[in-house]
């Protein structure tokens, strides 16, 4: 009996030591996803790289090797989903030291994330000024057209989506704005919608013809269990529908991506940090 003891607790010890090891592993070890899309409008092919949920964390000094990793990428602009700073932390510098290295790499645009917004509640700070002084541009809301060898497609950011906490049918809110307007362009025009939680916006995204929706949010479910999925995401709960990778909604495709930082204690567990990669074809 004592020996069978001996010999479970030596096998539980090896089992624990050996999550703790692919904990850290999968939290700071970088990998690249890559996602293809299929343009059904028109002729515009281009790659973008996907960042999400920093969460102040540095990837060398002023996160310069995660810049490099994305630069060695080529992308034609980058894509920046949000949480890129702490809720409760009011210092931005970590977020625009990565921001000025990406939007010297390829223009970059960023939608806020619920870690921004708190933060913009509680200490006032204006994320468009300090997203746009280092030269990334704040889709706050709002779209813009970009174009590669004469063929455009539009790039929009939502802030919040319009059926968000305090969504009554007649809120007259930039968000709704936003979501009504981007989903009649999206109807003649090849779309590609930022957006923080992808909770909030799957099912809607059904009834439109939006190409393709970039999300972060989920941290990929935390621990990512074979045949399973993800463990738990914020909002979504236990084993969330919405975790990582690519969904179809009903023909307008979502990317969600892990993100390159945890908020939580919990370490990652066979779910690597990861950025994004999206070729358009």
């Amino acid at each position: 009996m004592k020996k069978f003891s001996i010999i479970l607790g030596a096998i539980i010890l090896v089992l624990f030591v050996t999550l703790v090891i692919w904990g850290v592993y999968c939290d700071n070890t970088i990998a690249i996803t890559n996602y293809c899309v299929n343009n059904t409008k028109n002729d515009a092919k281009l790659k973008f790289v996907v960042i999400t949920d920093l969460h102040n964390k540095e990837y060398g000094e002023k996160n310069a090797d995660l810049a490099e990793l994305v630069k060695e990428q080529n992308p034609d602009f980058i894509a920046v989903c949000g949480d890129m700073v702490n809720r409760g932390d009011p210092d931005t510098t970590k977020m625009k030291d990565v921001l000025e290295k990406l939007s010297k790499i390829a223009p970059t645009y960023c939608c806020l994330g619920n870690h921004e917004r708190d933060n913009a509640a509680k200490f006032g700070t204006d994320f468009k000024s300090e997203t746009n002084s280092t030269g990334a541009v704040l889709l706050d809301n709002e779209y813009i057209k970009f174009t590669k060898n004469g063929k455009s497609v539009l790039i929009g950011g939502m802030s919040d989506y319009p059926y968000y906490e305090f969504y009554t049918p007649d809120d007259d809110v930039p968000s709704r704005t936003l979501w009504e307007e981007f989903t009649e362009k999206a109807k003649n025009n090849f779309t590609i919608l930022l957006h923080h939680q992808p909770e909030y916006i799957a099912e809607d995204a059904k009834k439109t013809d939006i190409d393709l929706i970039v999300c972060g949010h989920t941290h990929g479910g935390q621990i990512q269990l074979p045949f399973i999925g993800g463990v738990i995401a914020p909002n979504q709960g236990l084993f969330p529908k919405y975790d990582k990778g690519e969904f179809d909604l009903d023909g307008t495709k979502m990317i969600v991506c892990a993100g390159l930082s945890n908020h939580v204690f919990i370490p990652r567990i066979n779910n690597q940090v990861e950025i994004g990669v999206v070729t358009v074809v």
